[in-house]
């Protein structure tokens, strides 16, 4: 019997972020394709599989979501012709999230900066400088280097970078950008970007709740000055991912915030 299994990981490229493991077992000529994800949060697999003398139990190409800290059987295989040899060569990729996450429209997010405080938005929803393809519905808010930011929503850290001290009006800073990635309830991610060198208050695994302050705004990445860019974004099937529109609470009920206009946090 012959079986090959390949791997590609997409998602975050970090120490912090470990691979998923899919493995085989045969029990009584049955193949049992099994996977664990030893992540603290939600990892979808996209899995292939070129058959010989196999039939799947399930269509394939499959795709699962997979939970934290659990095996879990992807799909069977069983022999056409068991007096004849079999064999399969397999291929996934892994990626950070839930691809069938639902994002809770209703919900109302804080403005991520200290009560009482006010701030400008140098670039909404379509913003032509950046804010265009998978990052459309993000938002920058104007402030300077160091501001406390404070958690729009509640979730859990799944991911931190701080350790960049560059930034600039050039594309090549895009992968410079310090930010802490926060998971929801409802499966989405939000991103607080640009942030400064160690700015960071929090780390990988911790629970947030809304307005807690988690680190300081900088100015790394690619930008043209201070500022911190906000965004909630889900996965999308092959690793990509979109931002979606939101909107944030205030006294007067819900609001989109506008290129131009300044906003108060309450």
């Amino acid at each position: 019997m012959i079986f090959l299994i390949l791997l590609l990981t997409l998602g975050f490229d970090t120490t912090q972020h470990k691979e998923v493991e899919v493995f085989k077992r045969e029990i009584n000529g049955v193949i049992e394709i099994w996977a664990m994800n030893p992540n603290i949060y939600p990892v979808t697999v996209e899995l292939s599989a070129t058959l010989t003398n196999l039939n799947s139990d399930k269509p394939l190409p499959h795709i699962e979501v997979l939970t934290y800290d659990r095996e879990e059987k992807l799909f069977t295989l069983v022999p056409v012709d068991p007096a004849k040899a079999w064999n399969f060569e397999t291929n996934y990729i892994t990626y950070t999230g839930d691809v069938y996450a639902r994002h809770d429209d209703s919900f109302q997010y804080r403005f991520p900066f200290r009560n009482g405080s006010t701030f400008g938005v140098s670039q909404g929803f379509g913003g032509e400088f950046s804010h265009q393809g998978n990052i459309q519905y993000s938002i920058d808010f104007m402030m300077p280097e160091g501001t406390p930011i404070y958690a729009a929503r509640d979730g859990m850290v799944i991911e931190v970078k701080e350790d960049s001290q560059s930034g600039g009006d050039d594309k090549k800073y895009v992968d410079e950008a310090n930010t802490i990635t926060i998971l929801h309830g409802d499966g989405t991610m939000a991103d607080y970007s640009h942030l400064q060198f160690n700015g960071a208050h929090v780390r990988v695994g911790q629970s947030i709740k809304l307005g807690q302050f988690i680190g300081y705004s900088g100015s790394t990445g690619f930008v043209t000055g201070p500022h911190l860019h906000f965004g909630v974004k889900k996965t999308l099937q092959g690793g990509k991912y979109e931002t979606i529109p939101i909107k944030f609470a205030t006294p007067n009920g819900p609001v989109v915030p506008q290129e131009g206009k300044r906003y108060r946090a309450y």
